[in-house]
């Protein structure tokens, strides 16, 4: 789905390769691009980075029905889902072409860990994994959920958890996964540069 001609590429810190390809792709193709190092973001490409193989993800960001039944064919970008096709058609292409595979670089994994599979209490806040802060970024909250409930918005930068300074999305899935069902804890959240703090009550997935 994408939408302001924004796209999101992760895992680019897994080979030398990969920045110098991309550069000379974007040129015809135009994306107001986003590049992320991080090779361990929760994507299907990740599980082949520990077997030492480069990896790339395209990602057009979160929204309200990411991954949920109500993401539907109409509400897709058609024109958007070709022109990242035929980027990624580019790629591959110059990677088959050239004279040798791309060199596997190692990126250290920051303290934190908990996977997505891990969690057990649901709040329904939606990560903009495309924006690298020092926290976690909103990109918004699903329709009644804890997390809107709780007055999370779009925008914010979740700095604080249920007690645990939060730096990165792997603080906070570490934090999630240690919280429970039913028990209120503090979010702290930058909100246009200042500290608002408030209270959510984790729920189960319904």
């Amino acid at each position: 789905r994408l939408r302001d001609n924004k796209l999101n590429l992760q895992g680019i810190g897994s080979s030398p390769a990969w920045r110098k390809l991309i550069e000379k792709r974007n040129v015809a193709a135009g994306f107001n691009l986003t590049l992320q190092d991080d090779p361990y973001l929760p994507t299907d490409t990740t599980p082949f980075y520990p077997k030492n193989v480069p990896v790339i993800a395209f990602f057009t960001g979160s929204h309200e029905e990411y991954h949920r039944p109500a993401d539907k064919p109409d509400t897709l970008n058609y024109e958007g889902l070709e022109r990242v096709a035929q980027f990624a058609r580019g790629l591959v292409s110059d990677l088959a072409s050239g004279p040798e595979r791309p060199a596997y670089a190692k990126v250290e994994k920051r303290d934190g860990g908990g996977g997505r599979e891990q969690l057990r209490a649901y709040l329904g806040t939606i990560p903009d994994y495309a924006q690298e802060v020092v926290g976690v970024k909103l990109s918004g909250t699903r329709g009644g959920s804890p997390a809107e409930k709780a007055g999370l918005k779009a925008g914010d930068i979740i700095v604080e958890f249920a007690g645990q300074k939060i730096a990165n999305i792997y603080d906070y899935t570490y934090a999630m996964d240690a919280v429970k069902i039913g028990q209120p804890v503090k979010v702290i959240v930058l909100r246009a540069g200042k500290r608002v703090e408030l209270i959510a009550t984790p729920e189960t997935r319904k």
